[in-house]
């Protein structure tokens, strides 16, 4: 297999891959590999790569989970994107596989996309700056660096903020050409899932970039800080410009959210921000739009993802004509 300035990095079944050479990736991988002689299933092990971004001044560690197949099957699957990869991705596979499994959801190929290192807060700073649009204010006294240990954080002179147009690039000129090119994928069938600032970008992708996904859970999504509705500004905009949106949107919240004495929650008025969003979007009655709003009872900013993630992959996908071992 090519494998031009491919490096071992330091974890295993890792490789650091320059963006440029993306596409020298190899074939196809988990349709070829040959599981134990009599075994008529597999689930291909988790893949790790670390790309070294040509768009951001960054190398991401990008998980890949492949779903349930036949030994030996040829289908080609829809890939779901996920931000905060390194507190989501594992929570995420396991509802992944549960779901999959018997057919509650169609089967997807899962991406977490995250920061090297297995600390799940490996991303509390870069996030800020990978997830934020250049309608968002950067917040006064926000800090760059993290009392945990083993957290990077952000040197001075770099950027640390209203990155997420050079992040998207990278997802859409890097990681997805890695993607489409390694895994068996439905080119261009793509969806995305994040939360709090993660579910604010997703928003900003659909506005401003709405052919990358066509599928989005958007967890959430911060829109609005201490009363500037910078994301719903965004919205407003993208509809006075009589543009249609192919795409399916599942956007909750957690009924506790706005009630948390932390102002770094209760600033984003997540609640009220959310359903006045979804009102003005209804209104509008975008041509291919096809929105779902749900609001948790008793789920706090920091409970409720999990749930969103659940019930949000069961719309933008939808069950499965029949369970992979039927």
């Amino acid at each position: 297999m090519k494998q031009l300035g491919l490096m071992t990095a330091g974890l295993a079944g890792a490789s650091t891959l320059p963006a440029r050479l993306l596409a020298d990736s190899g074939p196809a991988s988990g349709t070829d590999a040959g599981a134990p002689a009599g075994k008529l299933f597999r689930i291909p092990d988790v893949e790790t790569h670390l790309i070294a971004s040509r768009n951001v001044e960054q190398t991401y560690e990008v998980r890949v989970m492949q779903p349930l197949m036949r030994t030996g099957e040829r289908t080609r699957f829809p890939v779901l994107y996920i931000t905060d990869g390194n507190m989501s991705f594992e929570v995420a596979k396991g509802i992944s596989h549960s779901l999959q499994g018997p057919g509650q959801v169609r089967r997807y190929i899962l991406v977490g996309i995250g920061y090297p290192g297995r600390n799940p807060h490996a991303g509390d700073i870069f996030r800020g700056r990978d997830y934020t649009s250049k309608r968002r204010a950067e917040i006064p006294g926000r800090t760059v660096s993290s009392p945990i240990e083993g957290v990077a954080g952000i040197a001075a002179g770099k950027k640390r903020w209203q990155g997420a147009d050079e992040f998207l690039a990278f997802v859409r000129d890097e990681l997805s050409v890695l993607i489409d090119t390694k895994y068996p994928t439905v080119p261009g069938d793509r969806a995305y899932f994040g939360h709090s600032l993660g579910g604010g970008l997703g928003l900003h992708a659909l506005f401003s970039q709405s052919d990358l996904f066509n599928r989005y859970v958007c967890s959430s999504p911060s829109i609005s800080y201490d009363g500037d509705d910078y994301g719903i500004r965004e919205a407003q905009d993208f509809i006075a410009s009589g543009k249609r949106l192919d795409a399916k949107v599942y956007m909750s919240v957690g009924e506790e959210e706005e009630l948390d004495p932390n102002p770094a929650i209760s600033k984003p008025h997540f609640v009220s921000s959310v359903f006045r969003l979804a009102s003005l979007l209804r209104g509008a009655q975008i041509p291919g739009l096809d929105l779902k709003v749900r609001s948790y009872d008793g789920e706090t900013h920091a409970s409720v993802w999990p749930i969103a993630f659940t019930h949000g992959v069961q719309f933008i996908f939808g069950p499965a004509e029949r369970p992979p071992m039927a």
